[in-house]
């Protein structure tokens, strides 16, 4: 795969962008981070035992309305990421005005990986966004390259590892559709042979259970 795997990072100011970001890459969780327009990280991760270079842009929510609308920034990225508040209905708004923006100016150009990540599920019980299905109205999008979850920056690393690795993985196969993950190994059944050898081998160890049974 050539070159790092660019991906942009957009949502209202305060829905925890840069914690999940900085929470998938650096495995910690910062609740306060200092305000720029944007912020690029880099880092190299195992993803399905391969190592791959991610590049980050990560826009700041003031800023979010005139650099989503930047189409050149757009077409250089290899993946999407809208971020929303479960507990702020106005982000889910603004994620969904930015994913409807993205579906018009692309158009027709070939999509590209997008996830709609719903933040901060650590506050289920002041939760005010439902979590409709990829089915629902809301998401006329193709939905090969539509993911949509949720987690929480705050106490949730797996689940924001999870979230993270399926996205990149789904940009791998996009970028390069005869790319797979490596084919696990059952090292149980390793060894055991052909289906014959098999069932040979389980035919031989019930006539010695027969054999033993006899002698008593």
């Amino acid at each position: 795969m050539k070159g790092p795997i660019h991906i942009v990072v957009l949502g209202k100011e305060g829905v925890g962008k840069t914690a999940l970001v900085v929470r998938f890459l650096t495995k910690r969780y910062l609740s306060e981070y200092a305000q720029t327009d944007e912020a690029i990280y880099e880092r190299n991760v195992s993803v399905d035992e391969r190592n791959t270079a991610l590049r980050f842009t990560d826009i700041s929510g003031k800023d979010v309305e005139r650099r989503a609308a930047n189409k050149e920034m757009i077409s250089k990225m290899d993946g999407i990421i809208v971020v929303y508040s479960i507990i702020d209905r106005h982000s889910f708004d603004v994620a969904k005005n930015i994913i409807s923006w993205l579906q018009r100016e692309r158009r027709p150009a070939p999509p590209i990986p997008l996830l709609l990540l719903g933040n901060k599920c650590d506050l289920g019980h002041r939760r005010v966004v439902e979590s409709p299905g990829l089915d629902s109205p809301d998401w006329q999008t193709d939905s090969d390259c539509f993911l949509r979850f949720e987690c929480s920056a705050c106490d949730d690393v797996d689940g924001v590892d999870e979230v993270f690795t399926k996205f990149i993985r789904k940009i791998q196969e996009k970028r390069d559709p005869s790319s797979k993950p490596p084919r696990k190994v059952n090292h149980h059944s390793s060894g055991l042979g052909s289906p014959t050898q098999l069932r040979a081998a389980i035919r031989r160890r019930f006539s010695v259970f027969n054999r033993d049974r006899t002698t008593f």
